[in-house]
């Protein structure tokens, strides 16, 4: 068993074509890191005066700054703009959080006790009165709102590529040069030899998920000369300038343990996806169409959904359970929702994790039982 699995994942790695995508995608990384270099200043300093509750006074002197042209322009710095910004949101954020408690309460008198309404309003009450008010204060951790960006955006491109690279040949090759037959007859040939393809995949998306997780933060770390920022709350994380994306997440996490579980997810979304591409490639003796359709599923949802803001039932469902939405990670903890399960709530991340596991574990039994037909066959 571990020659077939040391076999199939040196198959893997060995190809060409996934050293030469493997090496463009971290140039590509490396421009777009160069695109954007003066945002990489460490202004922990800067911030240190600041973290403290925000008083008027402070609101005023932003103000100010604001209107003072000469002195806040295109040329001021990201790391100035970032902090004048920050303390300018201090206050909306606070007054966000009073209206979300008032809305959800509202609908809570509205709704029919028992019913999956109030159920879904007094959770995210909750939620909500866990996580608390925001502290008024303000927090630098920008080395990991950039990291965390990066993920969400290049990290499910970096991802997809290897895996459709590396994995789309997976059956395909096996068919395509008649090497089916020949293994399938052979005494190891019936469910090792799966079992191996579905290790060696599992190895070789997790290694390329755990090589661009080191290559982020390692280079991040370099940039900004620090990875402040780790034990502030969720709600703060900003890059410079730029809005609060979990502003309103009902999680009351920290920003090192949000990191984790975006990892995790990342990994688990990107495992499911390639074992998805597995699958397809056991149904084609065809490289180019597992690339075609494995591409198609992983970037449609997302460009019909997000790019193109088509507001159709199906199109959304998919988007809402696709494998880039798990890949990315973001989207699954930024706002709260639910689905209902039974009259249950149950919470998005919660769900999306269910669903895929559920599809991957049918995946891997329905590339088993094609191969297995394919055994037949052949």
């Amino acid at each position: 068993m571990m020659d077939l699995l040391k076999h199939e994942l040196f198959k893997i790695i060995s190809r060409k074509s996934v050293l030469i995508v493997a090496v463009l995608l971290l140039l590509t990384y490396g421009l777009f890191i160069a695109s954007r270099s003066d945002h990489y200043h460490n202004a922990s300093q800067e911030y240190k005066p600041y973290e403290r509750v925000i008083t008027e006074a402070d609101r005023e002197m932003v103000l100010k700054v604001f209107e003072d042209e000469e002195r806040y322009n295109k040329d001021t710095p990201p790391s100035e703009r970032g902090l004048l910004q920050d303390i300018w949101d201090i206050q909306s954020m606070q007054a966000g959080y009073e209206r979300q408690l008032e809305e959800i309460r509202a609908q809570l008198d509205r709704s029919v006790l028992g019913s999956y309404e109030y159920k879904q309003h007094a959770l995210h009450e909750q939620l909500l009165l866990e996580k608390g008010p925001p502290s008024g204060q303000v927090y630098y951790n920008k080395p990991w709102a950039y990291m965390i960006d990066m993920i969400d955006q290049f990290g499910v491109a970096f991802m997809g590529a290897m895996i459709l690279i590396g994995l789309a040949s997976l059956y395909s090759e096996e068919y395509s040069t008649g090497m089916d037959s020949l293994l399938l007859s052979s005494r190891k040939g019936k469910g090792k030899l799966i079992t191996a393809k579905c290790c060696a995949a599992i190895i070789y998306t997790s290694s390329c998920c755990f090589l661009f997780a080191l290559i982020n933060i390692v280079v991040h770390a370099l940039l900004f000369g620090n990875l402040d920022g780790a034990n502030t709350p969720l709600y703060s994380l900003s890059k410079y300038g730029d809005s609060h994306p979990f502003g309103t997440s009902p999680y009351s996490l920290m920003v090192g343990q949000y990191y984790a579980i975006q990892l995790g997810v990342h990994l688990v979304g990107s495992v499911a996806f390639g074992l998805a591409v597995m699958f397809i490639s056991s149904l084609s003796a065809s490289s180019f169409v597992t690339l075609f359709v494995s591409g198609c599923i992983l970037g449609v949802p997302y460009l019909l959904n997000d790019l193109f803001n088509m507001q159709i039932q199906v199109i959304e469902w998919l988007s809402f359970y696709s494998y880039s939405q798990l890949m990315r990670v973001t989207r699954l903890f930024n706002y709260f929702q639910t689905v209902n399960l039974g009259n249950i709530p149950v919470l998005y991340p919660v769900a999306a994790l269910s669903v895929i596991t559920v599809v991957t574990g049918l995946l891997v039994w329905g590339t088993r039982l094609v191969f297995r037909k394919h055994q037949v066959s052949a």
